[in-house]
């Protein structure tokens, strides 16, 4: 397999996963605000770093270290860990996303930004897409 087609076929892989993703979001009760935090993240992982936006979205997304799938945090938090483990390769067990990135050796956590903005990139399209409207301030 050439490394175009190599290429190609993991950005397709990303687009159906964050169409996916997408979809997911669009049926939770909040999903404007699931909207407007992943239009947002991109820009939080560059000022904030991975694992300091990791960490806030578990936080925000999570009841007793629990991940909430219901809360558009806690549902953005599983979907980028589920990429991660089954596609990225990040070892890591449950709910673990943050602790793998605490763990990770620095060309490791830059691949790993790296992934999670090709990922967002996706995302934001189609969540522009699927989910009508804007969260009001």
């Amino acid at each position: 397999m050439s490394t175009g087609t190599k290429r190609t076929g993991l950005e397709q892989g990303r687009a159906a996963y964050a169409y996916q993703c997408a979809e997911a979001g669009e049926k939770l009760d909040k999903k404007k605000e699931y909207k407007a935090y992943v239009k947002k993240m991109p820009m939080l992982i560059k000022t904030n770093g991975l694992g300091a936006v990791v960490a806030f979205a578990f936080a925000k997304g999570s009841k007793g270290g629990s991940v909430q799938e219901k809360d558009p945090w806690g549902l953005l938090y599983k979907q980028l860990e589920e990429w991660l483990r089954t596609n990225h390769h990040l070892k890591m067990d449950q709910n673990q996303l943050a602790k793998a990135l605490t763990s990770s050796d620095s060309a490791s956590y830059r691949a790993t930004t790296m992934e999670v903005l090709a990922l967002l990139n996706w995302m934001k399209r189609f969540v522009d897409a699927l989910i009508e409207g804007e969260v009001q301030d």
